[in-house]
């Protein structure tokens, strides 16, 4: 009776299978995107076991691969990864060598979507078979740029720097050993004296960048200047954004060229405090980020444009743009937007809104970022969000992300990333130290100044990240 049951279910499931398959292949001649994800969801319930022979297998395995693309499109990334690894599931055997194309990009794929989805087991996977079947250095590149973010993101940040310079050596564009400010002096006359002789019109106009290995190092070096900023190391962070610009006139605007103008611009704005420059190269990004073929950085360029905006336009207005920067960082799929969430946050306790508004924000980004096993911004939220919560008259009621941080994280203290997330630590007690002025718990203000100057003084975090324009 057993074995008749399961003839007749592998039968069922064959049939579905096979209704599947050329329900697919219309769906792929009609280009009806609804079609093609119900075709192979059907086919899917049959499993490769259902599959008549290789052939087959690979043209489902191609049909997932499409469908996880349509998925993606409609930022469904658990949609998505289900597609990508059922495609997987179908490779046979030497599949790396028999289907190497196919092979590499349901493995990319599917490792961006564990991704987004703090899938961090499933991410390592998937990396860890392209890094080992990859044919050249170049099909190893999106590997490691979300190995690199899943290091930033999970407390790791040390591996990650390690692994990017040792890339960017590979791609010819390290960066320098040792940064002096005779260095940094000339990267900003270099970039100067370039972008003078070029109006806006002009740079609108400038190709694209098809080159592969300089679109990967101008990734890398932004999530470089993402993970210096952890560490608080100045003096390299700085030369970065020059860096992106004099790579893109030189092979083309790409992907992350519009956000290395808008770091640029609040560089412009903050530092030099040239504030009419700035506004004009963060206006510049914007529309810069509009002409790229691909939006998926869109959310970045907001961020940083944000940034320079907030010191030229009205506060409490302008800082409405990281919730755009937000949306476009979740309908590219990017785990970055939490970010977006922390500034955000911040700069409304800072500039006067409602504080039951303040802490359901605070509240709903400790939970993302806890989803997304982000530790820096978890560590980040946390003093601002007590901050808020003793405004409110709360002080006795810890908020109850907080009791499990230490369970989500690792142990919860400041030593713990003494050497390692100076920045965390520096505005950690900056926000222990205004807290402590704002109540006027003198003796703990004294503590958190103590504490605040005995790290290294030249770390830099933009303010606006947790104070705004004070």
């Amino acid at each position: 009776m057993l074995l008749v049951s399961l003839l007749l279910s592998n039968t069922h499931n064959a049939l579905r299978s096979s209704y599947g398959l050329a329900l697919g292949f219309v769906a792929a001649r009609e280009r009806n995107d609804r079609l093609l994800l119900t075709a192979v969801t059907q086919i899917n319930h049959g499993g490769p076991k259902a599959v008549i022979d290789e052939e087959q297998a690979v043209v489902v395995a191609h049909l997932n691969l499409d469908a996880g693309g349509k998925a993606m499109d409609m930022s469904d990334s658990f949609s998505a990864h289900s597609f990508f690894d059922h495609g997987i599931s179908y490779l046979r055997k030497d599949h790396w060598s028999e289907h190497y194309d196919l092979s590499l990009e349901l493995y990319n794929s599917a490792a961006k979507c564990a991704l987004m989805n703090a899938e961090h087991d499933s991410v390592k996977l998937h990396t860890e078979q392209i890094m080992q079947n990859a044919k050249c250095f170049e099909d190893k590149f999106q590997a490691i740029s979300v190995t690199v973010t899943l290091q930033n993101w999970s407390g790791n940040a040390t591996a990650a720097v390690e692994l990017m310079n040792s890339t960017l050596t590979k791609l010819e564009e390290a960066l320098p050993l040792v940064v002096t400010l005779a260095i940094t002096n000339l990267y900003l006359f270099e970039t100067k004296a370039k972008l003078a002789i070029l109006s806006d019109e002009t740079l609108m106009c400038f190709p694209a960048m098809v080159n592969p290995s300089k679109i990967l190092a101008v990734e890398l070096l932004v999530k470089l200047y993402g993970s210096l900023t952890a560490f608080g190391e100045r003096s390299a962070m700085l030369i970065i954004p020059l860096k992106l610009i004099q790579i893109s006139l030189s092979y083309g605007m790409g992907p992350h060229s519009p956000s290395a103008f808008a770091q640029y611009s609040y560089y412009l704005t903050t530092i030099e405090g040239n504030f009419q420059e700035g506004y004009r190269y963060a206006k510049f990004a914007l529309s810069l980020a509009k002409e790229i073929p691909s939006r998926a950085h869109e959310g970045s360029t907001i961020f940083w444009s944000s940034h320079t905006r907030i010191y030229v336009e009205p506060m409490q207005s302008s800082i409405e743009c990281y919730l755009d920067a937000y949306e476009a960082h979740m309908k590219s799929g990017n785990p970055y937007a939490v970010a977006s969430s922390l500034v955000y946050n911040n700069l409304c306790l800072w500039s006067g809104k409602h504080l039951n508004v303040v802490v359901s924000s605070m509240n709903d980004t400790l939970k993302e970022s806890k989803y997304y096993k982000n530790i820096a911004v978890l560590k980040l939220t946390v003093p601002m969000f007590r901050v808020a919560l003793r405004l409110k008259g709360e002080s006795d009621a810890p908020a109850p992300q907080q009791d499990n941080i230490t369970d989500t994280v690792g142990k919860n203290n400041e030593g713990d990333n003494d050497g390692k997330y100076a920045t965390l630590l520096h505005t950690m007690f900056f926000a222990k130290l205004s807290e402590a002025f704002i109540f006027r718990e003198f003796n703990e203000a004294r503590h958190a100044v103590e504490k605040y100057f005995s790290i290294d003084s030249l770390v830099l975090l933009p303010s606006v990240f947790f104070f705004g324009k004070l």
